[in-house]
């Protein structure tokens, strides 16, 4: 029973001690957790820390044949390996490596004694180290016959490199995207070196294209070890297909009657075997049939060949043909139409096209005559600019004053034609008789006219009834004309206008002006303002042509 209790007594303490140890246990703090690095690559640093004080600082070092201890203050046992931190007595626990090789991959661990329990960190060292040179290998298809529409499969291999490459395909420098299947990298490890190593591998399918002929097909393997971060591997591919399809040739600037020669660029891997139909006959390549000779395609690199046709002495009848051309090689055939143009027909060929600048300024110039146009007949319906005294006679004739046409007065100024029609006394005797019968009223029209007995001058308006003599006048004409002191009751005249022989008063045979008696029933009358203007002017040129007369009888005289 003795024995039961203890046992029992020591297994209490055992646990207690257990719990112990864990609530003293502190966390090891590592930096980095985990490290990748290249080969040989120098000055490496790992670090371990607790938060307590230590007594020792133990290293367990992937490479090394047994764990090592190290000390700020004390010598390392392995050369090249030296103590790093900020000393034990604070908790910091590291190792400087001077250059680390492949040996050292691995989990490296540090513990450090607190309060004598030791407290491990770990720190997963990657030593990382070149691939081999990535290889192109054809899958599946011929690479030595690559053909047109042809589906290949090239694989891309990086082996034995550590970490695994990123493998990349490019055509040209251009990366290629469409049909790219990167594989898992397979894992190896070697006992004899004690490394693990990874093979990278990338597949790539591929409908081969006329265009991909000479391309370079490139696998770029990328990798931290290499020394330029990448390492590339190309494939020129040599692409076999027939020749090529073009459109309709037409061939320009050929001269007539001279020797002229016709050239097409063709498109062919391998070179091209051809020949010229001609109204039926074949012209086969490096032979000269009459005015025919065709030679043997010229290459031009890059699978492009000139095919050429030489005629001696151009005709009309050549320019009218058309020329088929057949080209052909072992993978297909193709034909070519091509027509010959003579050098007129080039220039007629280049003029007959219309740039945008030749479409842009014939559209402006339609405008501006469409403007120009439109202004003017804007004009003229509002009487402006040069339409202005257009716009004045036809004001005046649409108000229908007198019905009456001009007539030149002899001195270059226009006056209003004899009503009627008629001439010279007549004329001024039926416009009495008209202005004797008139009731619109107290003024009438009046022409001039010349007799026998003397140049008679009536005024342009006068009072009805109204004569005096002019004949033994010789006074300069004295036109009293206010325009601001027109207003309902006068036109041409003030008040104090006088009219000579009209009621016994004699004033100047020149003035017009309303008759004394008719002031009070033309006052009652409204005459628009534009045929008062009208009035006015044509009074005045009629008073300024009886004066040149006078003048002239004077000097007959």
């Amino acid at each position: 029973m003795q024995t039961k209790m203890q046992a029992l007594f020591l297994s209490c303490l055992a646990v207690c001690a257990a719990f112990t140890v864990l609530a003293t246990a502190q966390r090891v703090d590592t930096d980095p957790s985990a490290i990748t690095v290249v080969e040989n690559q120098e000055n490496v640093t790992l670090h371990c820390r607790v938060a307590s004080p230590a007594k020792l600082c133990l290293i367990n070092l992937p490479g090394l044949n047994q764990p090592i201890t190290l000390d700020a203050n004390e010598p390392s046992p392995v050369p090249g390996i030296q103590y790093y931190g900020q000393g034990v007595e604070r908790g910091s626990c590291g190792v400087r490596i001077a250059r680390i090789t492949a040996d050292n991959a691995g989990i490296m661990n540090c513990t450090l004694f607190v309060n004598g329990i030791g407290q491990t960190g770990s720190i997963d060292i990657t030593v990382a180290f070149p691939p081999d040179q990535p290889a192109i290998h054809v899958v599946s298809g011929d690479v030595a016959n690559l053909v047109v529409d042809r589906t290949l499969e090239f694989e891309c291999t990086a082996a034995r490199g550590n970490p695994a490459a990123n493998i990349s395909w490019l055509l040209d420098n251009e990366p290629i995207y469409e049909q790219v299947h990167p594989q898992q990298p397979e894992e190896y490890f070697d006992e004899r070196s004690n490394k693990r190593y990874f093979t990278a591998k990338s597949l790539l399918v591929r409908t081969i294209r006329a265009e991909d002929n000479g391309k370079r097909l490139t696998c770029q393997a990328q990798h931290m070890a290499y020394p330029q971060g990448v390492s590339l591997t190309d494939l020129v591919l040599n692409v076999n297909f027939q020749p090529q399809a073009l459109q309709d040739q037409v061939i320009y600037g050929l001269q007539v009657g001279r020797t002229s020669v016709a050239t097409v660029t063709i498109i062919s891997n391998p070179p091209p075997t051809v020949f010229w139909n001609i109204d039926g006959i074949d012209y086969h390549q490096g032979t000269e049939n009459g005015r025919f000779a065709v030679p043997i395609p010229e290459p031009l690199g890059n699978n492009r060949y000139n095919v050429s046709l030489t005629i001696a002495g151009l005709t009309l009848e050549d320019l009218s043909r058309t020329y088929t051309l057949r080209a052909s090689n072992a993978f297909g055939s193709e034909d070519y139409r091509v027509f010959l143009r003579s050098q007129g027909d080039a220039t007629i060929n280049e003029s007959s096209s219309i740039g945008i600048g030749e479409i842009v300024g014939l559209v402006l110039a339609v405008l501006i005559v469409l403007t120009a146009v439109a202004l003017i007949f804007v004009a003229r319906a509002t009487g402006r600019w040069c339409f202005r005294g257009a716009s004045s006679s036809t004001s005046t004739s649409a108000a229908k004053i007198g019905e009456t046409d001009t007539t030149d007065n002899g001195v270059g100024e226009t006056m209003l034609s004899p009503p009627n029609g008629s001439s010279g006394n007549a004329a001024a005797a039926a416009a009495t008789a008209t202005n004797g019968s008139n009731n619109g009223g107290p003024f009438d029209v009046v022409a001039t006219s010349s007799g026998a007995a003397g140049v008679v001058n009536t005024s342009l308006l006068r009072p009805n009834n109204l004569r005096y003599p002019i004949e033994d006048s010789r006074r300069e004409p004295q036109l009293s004309v206010n325009s601001n002191n027109f207003d309902n009751a006068s036109v041409l005249s003030s008040d104090s206008s006088t009219i000579y022989g009209y009621g016994g008063g004699y004033g100047d045979p020149n003035q017009v002006g309303l008759p004394p008696s008719a002031t009070a029933a033309a006052q009652k009358r409204w005459i628009p303002q534009q045929q008062r203007e009208l009035l006015e002017k044509q009074a005045q040129l009629l008073l300024s042509g009886a004066s040149v007369r006078r003048k002239r009888e004077t000097e007959i005289f």
